[in-house]
């Protein structure tokens, strides 16, 4: 019998019946578009370490590692440290990446200066009624603070002040005041630091932008996920086998509105991967697709944790417990020929060389093969 063409591995079908094109065992090979087997190439380590995290920029012109508890560039030069053991999470959003392990978390800038992610809610300001002509009323105060490198924190708590005729408002602060005049529920700009408030309503400043509710980026954050000018950070409840997924304010990634702007995804959250019409979400026993509205469950089975995903013309391609699959929309590109142990962790990309593309994936041994012959 002449073989055409290669189908490629098999290992769901009994051998002598699968048909004389499919390979039950593949290993060091790979198969090209045409359907040949050609020995892949040899491999050599290029770079040795105690890794917890690496990533690319989309551009691949920048490469991060943690190693060691250090986070270093690819050529070794290291932009900060202190790091603990747990996986990092990255995501990258207009030329800025974000990471997060759950405890340390931070932002690096095209130019690899490293920022803090999270910041200090503002200390709440002493409010005190002095001599004035302020209308009477209920007057609001917070304070916010504005980061080295300009970012405006959300607010401290607001202080309360009822005011009579014959008086005005003596704020003190650290950083950016926001008033609400009388009986209003708008923060506008006062000023800094300590000062004293007697003039017309028309005379504040900007609206504070930030939010009223707005708070950092909380701990326990382990996955995170830019998505439509938003990054989307899933946290684990073990006692409740839910994960809660915050997401930022649009274009303001260190603010997140802890009471009303987040999902809950049922299980343990391990990948969180941007397509055009939903973000994918993979927990450790479901595949989901949330699209703002609603989230739909996609498959009935999980992804291993990892930073496994990557794009493909419109798409996402990743790995699960079940092999390799695609979304959107969903599909399993491999469950009907290949069956492997999924690893207890995984990273993978897809590679193109040599005219080829491929997706490979790294896989930490365990896990069980769910249908292998």
């Amino acid at each position: 019998m002449k073989i055409k063409a290669f189908n490629g591995l098999n290992n769901t079908t009994d051998p002598l019946r699968a048909g004389i094109g499919w390979l039950a065992t593949a290993d060091n090979v790979n198969i090209t578009d045409t359907g040949a087997i050609v020995k892949r190439e040899g491999y050599a380590s290029a770079k040795s370490g105690s890794f917890t995290g690496v990533f690319s920029t989309a551009d691949y012109q920048r490469m991060y590692l943690v190693d060691g508890g250090v986070l270093k560039t690819y050529d070794g030069v290291s932009l900060a440290a202190g790091f603990g053991t747990a996986p990092m999470s990255w995501t990258e959003l207009n030329d800025h990446v974000f990471y997060s392990n759950g405890i340390d978390a931070g932002i690096i800038l095209p130019d690899n200066a490293v920022l803090d992610w999270r910041w200090d809610v503002p200390a709440t300001p002493t409010v005190s009624a002095v001599t004035g002509t302020l209308a009477p009323g209920l007057y609001r105060v917070v304070c916010t603070t504005t980061l080295p490198d300009g970012r405006e924190t959300g607010p401290s708590d607001a202080v309360e002040l009822v005011l009579v005729d014959g008086q005005a408002l003596q704020v003190s602060c650290t950083g950016n005041v926001y008033i609400a005049p009388a009986n209003s529920t708008v923060f506008q700009y006062a000023g800094r630091n300590t000062l004293v408030w007697n003039q017309s309503p028309d005379s504040l400043g900007r609206e504070l932008l930030t939010g009223w509710f707005n708070d950092p980026l909380p701990l326990g954050v382990e996955v995170i996920q830019a998505w439509r000018g938003r990054i989307y950070a899933a946290m684990f409840m073990p006692t409740e086998n839910q994960s809660v997924v915050w997401f930022s304010e649009p274009f303001g990634p260190h603010l997140f509105n802890l009471a009303s702007s987040f999902f809950m995804a049922p299980g343990h959250v391990h990948m969180l991967a941007p397509t055009k019409d939903a973000l994918i979400v993979g927990t450790g026993t479901r595949i989901y697709a949330y699209n703002v509205e609603s989230i739909t469950e996609l498959a009935p089975y999980g992804t291993v944790p990892g930073q496994h995903w990557d794009a493909d013309d419109g798409r996402i391609i990743f790995w699960t417990t079940r092999g390799v699959c695609a979304a959107l929309p969903f599909a399993n590109l491999t469950e009907q020929s290949v069956s492997v142990a999924p690893g207890v962790k995984a990273g993978g990309a897809i590679v193109r060389q040599g005219g080829q593309k491929r997706y490979l994936v790294s896989i930490q041994q365990g896990g069980s093969a769910f249908n292998d012959f």
